[in-house]
């Protein structure tokens, strides 16, 4: 993707950005207290691997919703929320959703489906647990923050007490979710409720996630972690720097998916896909021409607005992705520079390193999900640095598959230090050369792949390894 270098950067620290925001909270947020990894993990996942089994012969109208998660009534059962339990303030989509049901009568997105046909592409209750887990139900005030702390304290003992500070050290939780009232294609007004996660809104995130999936040959499983990261799936989620929808677009990424947009538009009108048939039926959502996409900030809620999203953006993402996975692969597969004789590519330098016959697609699949992230040429080109710095100390410290381990978060204090070589002598036990995500935090300040691979893993142990997951996803 052609990107100028304004621009470029631009795009970086929008996507940067987003991730601090949206992805932070992510991997803390543990709504039943048991998001991260124990001992017992296994054993967990052993069990709803065990109650997934159990229900595999049931009928549709017996979907599987086991889960380790506490949403709803029923511990370990998923439910759908009830627009009479959320109130007016969670409400405010609905008359969207009325309004998708009218641009498609037929109810192809809208309406149910048998569920039990795309379960193994991606389990429904896959998109109804990422939506209900992601950042909160309503934004918190500081005056709400300290009476939590207070009310908190009233039911501990002396050791579990939390600090009760001053109200002005309390900061208001950002408003990051959005309503595009007042002009479908224009600024989205902030807002600080999540909608209410019911089943027409699930029903039509998840039937527009599956059809784009199918059409556009995305594989739903794989990038499930992602959008539980970034958006968590949610039509009108929007990041502080204007990212917005289920794909969490900048103008940059829309610039992309327009230079993209000509061939893909094709491939969708021409195809004999019943997915992609269905997708034309709804104005809007295959747009007539890359002319008629709207990258400006100030149109941010072409991508958010429904109708026709969340289809647009999932077409828009399925574009997108195509487009930055062939470059980030382009820039792997690079061997030559004619500014620079003495350069070698990520495959010479593997050989080089004696990795050579580690598994070059789980890596490009690495790169490619930081791609997402930080632009499709960086991290190639990172991890060419990473190589050459692991070179130099082989003979002491032979590189091995426990250096591309992406189960990976730094320590507390060791963030306080500035990207470099501080950072670096923080991260180092005795001297050892890092792993390529120690050095990804340490001198790029990414924990991009580490952060995606977390969200794998809180799927994985909340709904049980590989329902929502690729199996060893991102693992050599």
């Amino acid at each position: 993707m052609k990107q100028s270098r304004t621009s470029f950067w631009l795009y970086t620290f929008c996507c940067f950005t987003c991730f601090a925001v949206f992805g932070w909270y992510g991997l803390y947020y543990r709504p039943d207290g048991s998001d991260f990894a124990s001992s017992a993990e296994e054993t967990v996942i052993q069990k709803i691997n065990l109650a997934n089994q159990s229900v595999s012969t049931m009928t549709a109208s017996q979907e599987d919703m086991t889960c380790n998660c506490q949403f709803g009534g029923t511990p370990n059962i998923l439910s759908f929320e009830k627009p009479e339990d959320c109130g007016k303030d969670r409400n405010y989509l609905q008359d969207k959703f009325e309004a998708f049901k009218k641009a498609d009568p037929q109810g192809l997105f809208s309406g149910t489906r048998d569920y039990s046909k795309t379960a193994e592409v991606l389990p429904r209750k896959c998109a109804l647990y990422i939506m209900r887990r992601f950042w909160k139900d309503r934004a918190l005030t500081p005056e709400e923050k300290r009476e939590a702390d207070i009310a908190y304290n009233r039911t501990k003992g002396p050791t579990e007490q939390r600090e009760v500070k001053d109200v002005k050290d309390y900061k208001h939780d950002p408003h990051l979710f959005s309503k595009c009232d007042n002009d479908p294609e224009g600024k989205p007004e902030r807002y600080g409720h999540k909608a209410c996660v019911t089943e027409d809104y699930v029903n039509l995130v998840y039937n527009s996630l599956i059809d784009v999936a199918d059409c556009l040959d995305v594989p739903a499983k794989f990038i499930a972690p992602k959008l539980s990261n970034e958006s968590g799936l949610h039509v009108n989620a929007f990041g502080l720097v204007n990212d917005g929808g289920i794909g969490q677009f900048t103008d940059q990424a829309l610039v992309d998916v327009q230079q993209n947009y000509p061939n893909f538009k094709g491939r969708i009108t021409n195809s004999e896909k019943e997915s992609c048939k269905r997708l034309m039926k709804i104005p809007g959502a295959v747009p007539k021409n890359a002319e008629d996409i709207k990258a400006d900030d100030a149109n941010r809620c072409h991508a958010i607005s429904s109708p026709p999203n969340p289809l647009r953006s999932l077409v828009y993402y399925g574009i997108f992705y195509h487009a930055t996975k062939r470059n980030a692969n382009n820039a792997f597969a690079r061997s030559k520079d004619t500014k620079d004789p003495n350069f070698k590519g990520a495959e010479q330098l593997m050989k080089d390193a004696g990795i050579d016959s580690f598994d070059k697609e789980t890596i490009k699949e690495m790169l490619f999900v930081m791609a997402y992230n930080s632009g499709p040429g960086r991290p190639a080109m990172f991890f060419r640095e990473w190589l050459k710095y692991r070179i130099a100390t082989l003979k002491k410290y032979p590189i091995t598959k426990a250096d591309f381990d992406m189960n990976y978060w730094y320590e507390p204090g060791q963030g306080k230090f500035k990207a470099g070589e501080a950072r670096a002598k923080a991260i180092s036990k005795g001297g050892k050369p890092l792993t390529l995500a120690q050095y990804l935090f340490a001198y790029k300040d990414s924990i991009y792949i580490p952060a995606v691979k977390a969200q794998a893993r809180v799927l994985d142990k909340g709904l049980g390894a590989g329902t929502c997951t690729e199996q060893k996803f991102l693992e050599l």
